[in-house]
């Protein structure tokens, strides 16, 4: 079974080698920059106190992504794995994304997936043109000079929002961004199209499987989350070892889905136990558009 892994160190003050493994990851410790605070802020985790010298890296293995002809996704959160991704500033988290080979990928708690034929595809589109997606009109400054809102006289100038966008990645192409402060205020073509989008899921779909993943390792039991299970899950000792340093772990291939079924395909965080210690795991899905490198590269 394929089981394709590399390790970065994120959060460390040593350097620890993995053991048990048959092609052993390379593990180093780094830091991460601070980020602007122009956007709303996800929780991260502690970051070092000191700086270690910086070791060899090695790259991720090569991945085809894939052709998006649309996307629905917000932007302005930070987390963690952010430096992962490329860009990796404002990363990008679709709420529907949907590629040129058909397949429909609906993010969430449980991540679902439905392989839409071309007629299905094409009625997903055309329903965004008859909901007036491409004659609304926007100079995308979320002000009142900006058409796609009517704010009165109730305008106040905010600095600290998510951003809702809408991409169209076709021979119309388009994208549309709606601040997330002012959806009260965005007329009712935007509203509508929103709503759509929110509400959008075809009979049919099926749980989605990745194949890649990004895990946030912590030694023992994370005291600041309150929502960890109180039981304790055994890793299975034929996927990449969870015993070293405090890390973040690039997975690939059949253990990524192996390593997602241990969350009950979900991206919550959980506690799980190797040679005899406790670690909590946090999992973020890769999608198959999404670009990612080793951040220290």
């Amino acid at each position: 079974m394929k089981k394709t892994y590399l390790i970065s160190v994120v959060v460390c003050l040593i350097l620890v080698s993995c053991s048990g493994q048959k092609d052993n990851p390379t593990v180093f410790p780094s830091v991460i920059p601070e980020q602007s605070s122009t956007a709303s802020l996800t929780p991260t985790k502690a970051r070092p106190t000191q700086l270690l010298p910086t070791p060899t890296l090695t790259a991720f293995p090569f991945y085809q992504d894939k052709q998006i002809i649309f996307d629905y996704y917000r932007i302005g959160d930070h987390s963690i794995y952010d430096m992962f991704f490329e860009p990796d500033f404002f990363h990008s988290y679709s709420k529907l994304v949907l590629y040129a080979d058909g397949q429909l990928i609906i993010p969430g708690e449980t991540y679902k997936q439905k392989i839409l034929s071309p007629i299905e595809s094409e009625q997903f589109l055309y329903k965004l043109e008859e909901l007036g997606f491409y004659s609304l009109e926007s100079n995308q400054k979320h002000d009142p000079t900006d058409k796609l809102y009517d704010y009165g006289n109730n305008y106040q100038v905010s600095y600290d929002g998510r951003l809702y966008c809408i991409l169209v990645n076709r021979d119309k192409t388009r994208k549309l961004c709606a601040y997330e402060p002012d959806l009260q205020y965005l007329t009712p073509k935007m509203k509508n199209i929103l709503q759509y989008l929110d509400e959008y899921e075809p009979v049919g779909m099926t749980p989605y499987f990745p194949d890649r993943i990004l895990l946030w390792v912590q030694v023992g039991r994370d005291p600041y989350d309150e929502n960890l299970p109180t039981t304790t899950t055994p890793w299975d000792e034929s996927l990449p070892s969870l015993d070293t340093a405090n890390q973040i772990m690039y997975v690939d291939g059949d253990a990524a889905k192996e390593i997602y079924l241990l969350f009950d395909n979900t991206n919550a965080g959980k506690v799980f136990t190797q040679n005899g210690r406790e670690y909590t795991v946090y999992i973020n899905v890769v999608l198959p558009h999404e670009k990612v490198t080793n951040a220290y590269q």
